[in-house]
């Protein structure tokens, strides 16, 4: 089983094309080590290529995108929203499969932009956007890219107090992964733990418990990438807006540097 990234789902006969997305990809890699610097270096080294190639409705938008993630990641919020505004404008005006299928990955990203800004009405509505767009797809290899979506919109009414609503969701997220990715990829245990965490319906101490075991085990796989840090940044955020001062030390102790 193979992950396909949204970028991968485009193909062209510019020769030129497979080298821009190997050069995308080595950006993403970056990004997911945690080399935020590095990543942002590649990805504006990108773009300038992008611009060169007979896909660049394609591949401009899609390297905005990128840079509005590592933006958000290097908390440059403003320069963030201005990159997806550029990116998925661009990509709303394409209807092929790939544009669609970016476009949906890039509305995920923005919904965590809102989320990072409080807004969560907003952040909802980016990732139902994103996922009837995949689903009006009916693309297997776009299956990864839906499951993610359902994922983080999960996540979100998990921590808007809608257990209710997050259950069958991450139900169908973790069968699409398993299916789709593997049971060893940490996508999987993202989801598998936010699902333990709704069906067991158990009280505030046992979900911490459940969090941070699920939380160290993946530590292991994906200690540096910035989703993962994200999801340590909710769970503090969570642990102080509950007044649990005590726990939070001891989260902030037990995962250093990841929870300020």
């Amino acid at each position: 089983m193979s992950r396909k990234r949204a970028v991968n789902a485009k193909s062209s006969a510019d020769p030129k094309f497979t080298h821009w997305q190997s050069r995308f990809k080595a950006a993403t890699v970056a990004f997911e080590l945690g080399k935020l610097d590095e990543a942002r270096t590649a990805a504006f080294r990108c773009l300038i290529e992008a611009e060169s190639l007979q896909d660049r409705d394609f591949a401009i938008p899609v390297c905005n995108l990128g840079i509005a993630i590592i933006s958000m990641s290097q908390a440059k919020t403003k320069e963030a929203k201005e990159y997806f505004d550029k990116g998925l404008g661009a990509l709303a005006n394409h209807s092929d499969a790939a544009s669609c299928e970016a476009r949906a990955a890039g509305l995920r990203f923005l919904a965590m932009w809102h989320d990072g800004q409080g807004e969560h009405a907003e952040a909802e509505q980016c990732l139902l956007d994103s996922i009837e767009i995949l689903e009006q797809l009916d693309d297997d290899d776009a299956s990864a890219q839906l499951a993610y979506s359902i994922s983080d919109l999960a996540f979100l009414y998990i921590r808007t107090e809608r257990i209710a609503q997050a259950e069958p969701l991450l139900k169908r997220a973790t069968e699409l992964l398993a299916t789709h990715i593997g049971k060893d990829d940490p996508n999987y245990d993202w989801a598998k733990l936010l699902y333990q965490i709704c069906v067991s319906k158990p009280d505030e101490q046992t979900v911490i418990e459940i969090f941070e075991m699920g939380a160290s085990q993946l530590q292991y796989k994906v200690a540096h990438h910035p989703n993962f840090i994200r999801a340590m940044a909710a769970y503090a955020q969570e642990l102080k807006k509950r007044g649990l001062d005590e726990q939070l030390q001891e989260a902030k102790l037990k995962f250093g540097g990841l929870i300020q």
